[in-house]
């Protein structure tokens, strides 16, 4: 998930102690080591000071309200204007942030939940006292606004701020047409929360037997647990127990997702773009070519997949290949689990090719409790980064111990170190970055730690094992999120054509591209296309994509850095540091990485023919040898 929030406006060595063995099913907040939980009161000291914050946003938007009308009137008053503008959305972000946060530590807890749903009230309204602001700028004559640029140097730095939003002027609606749309904006985020709150705390999930044939509580962020299994039945049940309790609710969770893409649909029109994809991809100027070239890539590459999945059930020795067997490793080695210290440690060393700097503020972030560490009951799945401009980022995260919770660990850092430097090198204006950057820093991350971990293999077996994680992170990060974009493109031009989205038309849609993609020897059972009603990110607007094209630009950057390129380390850095002060495009070449042609995806599609042969060779040898 990205570092930075941009509130829809204008983004030592370690000591730790593991904690004792858990006990069945998720664990309390109290039985975990207070290091190992993030720590709130650096954003406020308590709920009152909260409070006093979020009284604070609400008395400023009626303060900013009586700017309406004098932006024009002198530079002096332009500046004002910008300036009152920038320090009401930056406590807001932080109030936001810290309602956000310690709901998501238990999304059971009415006061936390009413404190979030007050925030995105407040978020309605400080959307609606400045939806004027823009439509006023487009009203002033452009040349004025340029002479006030060159003649005050704190105004020169909104140069490109003022050239975007000169830029969107097709799109940019009447005063009270939007302060319609930014009061609307409650109403259009409701089926996204209703999901997440539904699926968080409402949506059950059966007990299954572990493979020691214990009852256990089958949870979200368990079953990535589960789904590793080597125990075929085990992770079959946790597969068929996590979409069957989907498919139990298909009708109420399709009528969520229509009704959010309909959102989209609605405020496609109302801004005269000429289809949701457009419209997504406009604010961060983003050609919708550089969308569609991706799938179009990544499809017709998905013979690769094909070969991928043959490969797969060979080695397993299976009469048949389903979904609950593509994550569990191909060879049989003994699980280890990581102790989180070891993993961070493990990653710190990793990521020396970096630089000092990059190092040391690393380290503070894993020290100074920005994270918070395990699955705790309630708690939201998954793992994210979030921040605010006057905040360190914070990480969540749900660690189990596996080599792929090591690899989420790093990449939540990237994003952490992303908005650093973005808020340490960039004014408030440009302190947070596009989602088409967002993954970047996160995934080099990844490919550097993977080479680290290659390079200190012991053995061949723990070769294998890294070449897969490799494979995996290919299949799952540019085949897989392309195979959700190219769904996600395809619900929206059906609805915007006029077709209903119920359960069976998304489930037959999700359906075909798996076959698509997987080919003729994945068998698709009955419940697993009810995975299409599962995924949170459907819910954030043609957002999925950018881990595909991030992965494959990461790649291209963490291995000219592994190879020791000249400027390579340089240009990441200055790629950290820019925030959004260019346009997203520009911002990534600035890391050597042009994404407007389909070379990186091409790159990446023969790297996971590559890692393919270096896998298969290596597993003969290592199979020849055991025969």
């Amino acid at each position: 998930m990205t570092a930075m929030t941009s509130v829809g406006f204008g983004g030592m060595k370690l000591a730790v102690a593991e904690p004792a063995a858990k006990p069945s099913g998720p664990m309390t907040r109290d039985q975990i080591d207070t290091r190992h939980k993030w720590d709130l009161s650096s954003i406020f000291d308590s709920d009152a000071a909260w409070e006093a914050a979020f009284k604070k946003v609400d008395a400023a938007t009626g303060e900013f309200a009586k700017l309406k009308g004098t932006l024009g009137n002198s530079a002096e008053s332009f500046k004002k204007g910008l300036t009152q503008r920038d320090e009401l959305f930056k406590v807001y972000e932080s109030v936001m942030l810290y309602a956000g946060l310690s709901f998501h530590e238990d999304m059971s807890q009415s006061d936390k939940q009413g404190r979030w749903d007050r925030v995105q009230s407040l978020g309605t309204k400080v959307g609606e006292v400045t939806s004027w602001f823009t439509p006023e700028i487009l009203a002033i004559d452009p040349m004025k606004i340029e002479g006030w640029l060159k003649d005050d140097k704190n105004l020169a730095v909104y140069q490109h701020a003022m050239d975007d939003i000169l830029r969107t002027k097709p799109h940019t609606l009447s005063d009270r047409e939007e302060n319609l749309l930014a009061m609307a904006g409650d109403v259009t985020a409701a089926p996204g929360n209703i999901f997440g709150q539904f699926t968080n705390t409402e949506l059950e999930f059966p007990m299954i037997k572990d493979a020691d044939g214990k009852e256990v509580q089958l949870s979200s962020a368990g079953y990535y647990k589960f789904i590793y299994s080597k125990d075929r039945r085990v992770r079959r049940d946790a597969f068929y127990g996590m979409h069957e309790a989907y498919a139990g609710k298909q009708n109420t969770i399709a009528a969520m997702l229509s009704s959010h893409v309909k959102t989209h649909i609605f405020n496609a029109k109302a801004r005269k773009y000429n289809s949701s994809l457009e419209a997504a991809l406009g604010g961060p100027n983003i050609p919708v070519d550089v969308y569609k070239n991706l799938v179009e890539t990544v499809h017709n590459n998905a013979n690769r997949l094909h070969r991928y999945v043959g490969m797969r059930k060979r080695i397993m020795n299976l009469d048949e290949i389903h979904r609950y067997d593509l994550y569990v490793p191909m060879i049989d080695v003994k699980e280890v689990n990581i102790a989180y210290d070891d993993a961070v440690e493990t990653i710190l060393t990793a990521l020396e090719p970096l630089g000092n700097e990059y190092v040391s503020t690393l380290r503070n972030g894993f020290e100074s409790r920005w994270i918070d560490v395990y699955e705790t009951k309630n708690k939201r799945s998954g793992a994210y980064c979030w921040g605010a401009y006057t905040t360190h980022p914070f990480l969540l995260l749900n660690y189990g111990g596996t080599m792929n919770d090591r690899s989420t660990a790093a990449h939540e850092m990237g994003h952490a170190m992303h908005s650093w430097f973005t808020t340490h090198s960039q004014p408030y204006v440009y302190g947070d970055y596009a989602t088409f950057c967002a993954e970047v820093a996160s995934t080099v991350n990844e490919v550097i730690l993977a080479h680290h971990l290659l390079n200190e293999a012991k053995s061949d077996m723990e070769r294998l094992l890294l070449l897969q994680q490799q494979i995996e992170g290919i299949r799952t990060t540019v085949f897989r999120q392309t195979m959700f974009a190219e769904f996600e493109m395809k619900i929206h031009e059906q609805s915007e054509a006029g077709q209903p989205l119920t359960a069976q038309s998304l489930r037959k849609t999700y359906n075909e591209l798996v076959a698509a993609y997987y080919g003729p020897e994945m068998v698709l059972d009955d419940c697993a296309d009810a995975e299409c009603l599962r995924i949170p990110h459907f819910y954030r607007n043609f957002y999925v994509y950018t881990y595909a094209t991030s992965h494959c630009a990461a790649t291209n950057i963490g291995r000219r850095i592994i190879d020791g390129d000249k400027g390579a380390v340089e240009g990441l850095m200055k790629f950290l540091s820019a925030g959004s002060s260019k346009y997203p495009l520009d911002v990534l070449k600035l890391a050597g990485v042009d994404m407007t042609t389909p070379k990186p995806i091409e790159d990446t599609m023969e790297l996971f023919s590559e890692l393919l042969d270096q896998f298969e060779a290596l597993y003969q040898k290592v199979h020849a040898k055991r025969t």
